[in-house]
């Protein structure tokens, strides 16, 4: 079992593995979660219900085949923002948008600048793709490790941070 500070509170989620809901950092009261194993629908909606704030969601790749039936599943109250990377932008808006505002990215780091742009002070910044790591990386660790340095780069700049040591 996991625990993972936000804010005041601290909540669990029963994975263990690195890049499987892996506190990244806290940036002025907002934490950075990455999920990058969450390579399908059904694990990324384990996390989203399994985090008891306010999220902006990261979801994307470059997947056509992942069955995203699954977030009929989501707590949608929680969410507060999606920005999504890929080709199937047109579905995903399509599940989202009728209960939150949906963002296009264009890539992950574009992603992740959306990203502090738009979570305020206790909220989390959940990035759980919910599709396989295809193009530009090779697996869901290079993956993870890229938001992860995209993540810890801007926090150099940003006074109030606590997260991973390099």
């Amino acid at each position: 079992m996991k625990e993972v500070a936000l804010g005041q509170k601290t909540f669990s989620i029963n994975r263990e593995t690195d890049h499987s809901f892996e506190f990244v950092a806290n940036i002025n009261e907002v934490t950075f979660i990455n999920d990058s194993k969450a390579t399908n629908a059904r694990l990324a909606v384990e996390s989203i219900n399994s985090v008891d704030a306010e999220i902006v969601l990261i979801l994307g790749g470059d997947d056509l085949k992942t069955d995203y039936s699954w977030f009929t599943n989501i707590n949608y109250y929680n969410i507060k923002t999606v920005i999504y990377f890929g080709r199937r932008f047109s579905e995903i808006k399509n599940i989202f948008n009728k209960h939150v505002m949906v963002i296009v990215a264009d890539n992950l780091e574009s992603a992740v600048g959306i990203s502090k742009a738009k979570a305020i002070k206790n909220q989390a910044v959940l990035f759980s793709p919910a599709c396989p790591s295809f193009d530009p990386f090779d697996n869901y660790k290079n993956r993870g490790n890229k938001f992860k340095e995209l993540v810890l780069k801007e926090t150099e700049k940003t006074n109030g941070f606590k997260g991973l040591k390099r």
